[in-house]
């Protein structure tokens, strides 16, 4: 029994499309304070907050409610988010049979986009001097 295939057995089909929440709700009770140490390897190697840094202490506020502590972290979450929702809930109909997926070339338009509007922000943030500390 290959180690996938374990999982799904040992945990049930249905627990796995609950993962996301589990792990949205443990992000939203458990979040580190601002002087907590970083935990990103290019701010830690660098000296200077990546461009999706604070972009878990800003998930974390926004899943409780926090929508300005949320922005200031990083303005970019909610986008985010919505689109990290949006790819789960697609996974999860396909998986249960109630669409057909295959992969079309706007899925690689919208990462590409997110990827360039993130390293856009990133910038505006260094000059403004708006990064989270490091």
């Amino acid at each position: 029994m290959t180690g996938s295939s374990f999982a799904a057995t040992r945990l049930g089909r249905g627990s796995l499309y609950a993962l996301p929440f589990v792990a949205a709700i443990t992000l939203a009770a458990v979040q580190p304070s601002d002087g907590a140490p970083t935990i990103c390897g290019f701010a830690n190697c660098t000296g200077v907050a990546c461009p999706g840094c604070g972009m878990t202490r800003a998930a974390g506020s926004l899943l409780r409610g926090n929508v300005g502590e949320a922005l200031r972290y990083h303005p970019l979450v909610p986008l985010i988010l919505f689109e990290l929702l949006a790819a789960w809930t697609i996974w999860a109909a396909h998986r249960a049979g109630w669409i057909r997926w295959r992969h079309h070339r706007w899925v690689d338009v919208v990462i590409g986009a997110t990827a360039a509007l993130l390293v856009v922000v990133w910038i505006v943030r260094l000059i403004a001097g708006t990064t989270p500390p490091v």
